[in-house]
């Protein structure tokens, strides 16, 4: 189930979007659970747990307040690195270039396109089909001592080598946590051949990269998160990532 919030301060506009994302639903055999919002405030007090499965569709523009929904997008974020965001916008794409890589945004759709609703549509078999493939990643499993961990594949953004001890290395996850573990970035290399040598010092999970900046040489993921790719490995990763 997608559970999908809409900010949107023009009553007939947010009721239109509701009954929108409802028919989308339908249409795709999705189950949607659709709560709308014409206020940041009542949105604020309302934000769930994060999850992959939420969807926030935000007005840029809320109660005259220019870009008081990009704004809030970033306490969205902060709260819920696994969101997808959605902008309904009369501005022009500049917002785009600008803020993408702040928010990671999932779409930024005009009022004035002719058809918000395919392209809505589009956006929900995305998250859809995101969420689907997510749940059917198999975990990434090491040894721990005793002891067997199990993490979601989808959970990690990359690994780093440890300085104080070149035997472990440690796990950054999308809800910025970091494990340390007692293997290596070869050992793990070995152990799980789905993680990217974007560095001597990185692994990198390929399904959380954003954009790779390859005159900066920096990886940047989902959640705001960065690290280093080598000058040797960029090539490669840009032609693995699209």
């Amino acid at each position: 189930m997608l559970n999908v919030f809409i900010l949107e301060d023009d009553p007939i506009q947010l009721q239109q979007m509701k009954n929108n994302i409802e028919k989308i639903g339908a249409n795709l055999d999705i189950e949607v659970d659709c709560k709308i919002f014409a206020d940041i405030d009542d949105l604020r007090k309302s934000l769930p747990q994060p999850s992959r499965s939420n969807v926030f569709i935000l007005d840029l523009e809320i109660n005259g307040i220019k870009n008081a929904g990009l704004e809030f997008s970033k306490k969205i974020r902060a709260h819920d690195q696994l969101a997808s965001l959605i902008f309904i916008t009369v501005h022009d794409e500049f917002l785009y270039r600008t803020y993408k890589y702040r928010v990671s945004a999932l779409d930024f759709i005009a009022k004035d396109y002719s058809d918000i609703y395919a392209e809505l549509q589009k956006d929900i078999q995305q998250v859809q089909t995101q969420l689907q493939a997510s749940n059917n990643e198999k975990p990434f499993v090491y040894k721990d001592y005793s002891n067997i961990i199990k993490i979601d594949f989808m959970n990690i953004n990359y690994f780093e080598s440890n300085s104080s001890n070149s035997h472990s290395s440690i796990l950054n996850t999308v809800n910025n946590q970091q494990r340390q573990l007692n293997h290596n970035l070869r050992d793990i290399e070995k152990m799980d051949h789905r993680f990217f040598r974007a560095h001597r010092s990185y692994l990198v999970n390929l399904r959380q990269i954003d954009h790779v900046d390859p005159r900066k040489g920096i990886i940047y993921f989902y959640n705001g998160e960065t690290c280093p790719v080598s000058k040797l490995h960029i090539r490669h990763i840009l032609k693995l990532i699209n």
